[in-house]
């Protein structure tokens, strides 16, 4: 699995970025259909923006973006966002299924 992390108009502290990649691996372990995660975060003002594109197979793609004033915050709730989708097409795929 690779994790792309993107930063647009602010610098980047070496702690965040090892942050956003601890939350992606931990993502991957939940979800190992998991193939791709790509983290961009962007500054305009005093709010934060983190997007999120997760791919993979088996449904395991998901789409999240959050706003903020808090860096930590901001990247907590679009990895939340993002796991609700990823456990949400889980669910629809066993339901399915016998």
């Amino acid at each position: 699995m690779s994790v792309e992390v993107t930063i647009r108009h602010m610098v980047l502290s070496e702690s965040l970025q090892q942050y956003a990649q601890d939350k992606a691996g931990k993502l991957k372990e939940k979800f190992p259909a998991i193939e791709f995660i790509r983290v961009v975060m962007d500054k305009d003002g005093p709010n934060y923006s983190v997007s999120l594109s997760i791919q993979g197979g088996q449904r395991a793609t998901a789409e999240s973006t959050d706003k903020g004033t808090d860096v930590m915050a901001t990247v907590n709730a679009a990895f939340d966002k993002a796991e609700a989708q990823l456990r949400k097409n889980s669910q629809r795929r066993q339901d399915i299924r016998p």
